[in-house]
């Protein structure tokens, strides 16, 4: 009983530090465009009746979006899809989105620590070691405290594979229709699903191969042929947007296939060394201690890999082998390399250093009190990032003033071309246009630009491969435009000339 009491305790007080990490992340860190394009079409859902995204500008981004204020087939639909009943429930803002995150964070440490105990045979100790280092994880933090899909599609996965493991041995066929429902709704959340559906075949033939027969493989196909026919219906009212919007988001996923060996100095170079070692160009000298998460979580891998009674016990096996699925897939099946996905494998890295430290502590590999200490010192230096984040305070000492100074300096009805995530402040229903080429292809004119450190990226990318676009950029803000307020990351651009109630820039 005292144990019992001991570990609710333990795991309760993990829980209250990752939800106050979580919300004080979610109350200061400024919102991002992503954010914006990921919630508006629910928003849009709930007062307008229509599924599109407002604000972009259907040829303003990085490929062509055509009908996207109509239409949202750039990005996989469940996620905007769920958020429309949330907030009708709790209201839409920058806080709900991100509680919503939140609370799929939730779901994955739920999965993790049901997922650990099967693998570990029951041992309850070890699966809330391994928990506790996935929800003070800085990355995982992070993911779940932001209004995009990338936690909702890894707790699904989770959950998929801690329903199967959970499951099989009671009712095999039942696991297989729960666990691959689960995989159908991660994988309409966002393709990085493949991952988990790899890793569910994996434990369904290495635990169940001799029980498996034909109805429990067929039991599989139903989800995804109503996923499949559901989606399809939707695609059906814009096929030709569909095929626009989504192939231009799905351009160059797949080059890793191609230049393997490139891709894999790639992997490390850009999405594991900015994010876990901290050598991102825009960080300080300080972030790279950040480092020592890194080669943490390697030596965990190494550590585990390298005791050969670690690798034969056949859960423990699983979670190496679900570790190099994941590994391998976000390598060679991720183009962009983008460092938001960590968040499906970083859970499995925390795991897998979990089990190896078990293993040192119960066989006394070192000192306990060197280990407590290693331990300590990992979670603080997780924590200290997420500390910093909230000191930092982007969200009310850079992005509120900002918004602020526009609002006050600008008529109710005048235009305004910038960043996306400005309409959690000026709305998005109203005169704002997210438009890189500041009007070069529409020939809009706004009152005022807001030019922000993604719009600073964007032009700099033009100035090499479409130098007209910024040439024109150049010149409109130069000799068009006067900088009215200047804060990094915002710079605040008003029109020199105010314009003619006819030539307003919507």
């Amino acid at each position: 009983m005292k144990s019992k009491r001991l570990f609710l305790g333990v795991l309760i007080g993990v829980l209250l530090v990752y939800l106050g990490a979580a919300f004080g992340t979610a109350l200061t860190q400024r919102p991002w465009c992503d954010e914006a394009w990921n919630s508006s079409p629910a928003l849009m859902l709930i007062t307008k009746g229509s599924f599109g995204t407002p604000v972009i500008d259907p040829g303003g981004i990085w490929f062509p979006l055509t009908g996207i204020n109509q239409y949202t087939y750039w990005i996989m639909p469940l996620h905007p899809f769920s958020q429309a009943p949330w907030y009708k429930i709790f209201g839409f803002g920058v806080l709900q989105m991100r509680a919503y995150s939140i609370m799929w964070g939730l779901v994955a440490l739920a999965s993790w620590l049901f997922i650990m105990k099967v693998l570990s045979n029951g041992n309850r100790k070890l699966a809330l070691l391994c928990t506790s280092l996935i929800a003070l994880d800085y990355v995982f933090i992070q993911r779940s405290s932001e209004g995009r899909m990338d936690i909702m599609s890894a707790a699904l996965g989770f959950a998929a594979i801690a329903a199967y493991l959970g499951l099989r041995k009671r009712n095999l066929l039942l696991a297989v229709v729960v666990s691959h429902t689960l995989v159908v709704a991660s994988a309409f959340t966002h393709p990085n699903a493949l991952m988990h559906f790899l890793g569910l075949g994996f434990l369904t033939i290495y635990y169940d191969r001799q029980n498996l027969r034909c109805r429990n493989v067929f039991a599989a196909i139903p989800p995804y042929v109503i996923g499949a026919t559901m989606w399809a219906l939707y695609i059906s009212r814009a096929p030709d947007l569909f095929r626009i919007q989504f192939s231009g988001n799905a351009t160059g996923r797949l080059q890793g296939l191609r230049h393997p060996l490139s891709y894999l100095k790639l992997e490390f170079s850009e999405r594991y060394l900015p994010i876990l070692a901290g050598f991102a160009p825009e960080l300080s000298s300080l972030h790279r201690f950040k480092i020592l998460i890194l080669i943490a979580y390697v030596a965990g891998i190494v550590g585990a890999l390298s005791v050969r009674e670690i690798r034969q016990q056949k859960g423990y096996r699983s979670l190496l082998v679900l570790t190099a699925i994941n590994f391998l897939v976000l390598t060679f099946f991720d183009g962009v390399k983008n460092p938001l996905y960590l968040i499906h494998i970083i859970p499995l890295f925390a795991a897998t250093l979990g089990v190896f430290v078990w293993f040192c502590w119960q066989k006394a590999l070192a000192p306990k009190w060197l280990i407590t200490a290693a331990l300590c010192g990992l979670v603080a230096l997780q924590l200290s990032g997420v500390i910093y984040v909230i000191k930092r305070d982007t969200y009310g000492k850079t992005y509120r003033p900002a918004l602020a100074f526009l609002k006050q300096h600008s008529r109710p009805d005048a235009s305004i071309m910038g960043t996306s995530e400005l309409g959690f402040e000026l709305g998005f229903f109203g005169n704002l246009t997210d438009d890189l080429r500041l009007g070069y292809y529409t020939g809009r004119t706004p009152d005022f630009i807001v030019v922000e450190a993604r719009y600073e990226e964007w032009f700099k990318d033009f100035s090499q491969n479409e130098p007209k676009v910024y040439e024109f950029i150049v010149n409109r803000l130069a000799n068009e435009y006067q900088p009215v307020y200047v804060s990094t990351p915002y710079t605040v651009y008003a029109r020199v000339q105010p314009p003619s109630s006819s030539s307003s820039g919507n």
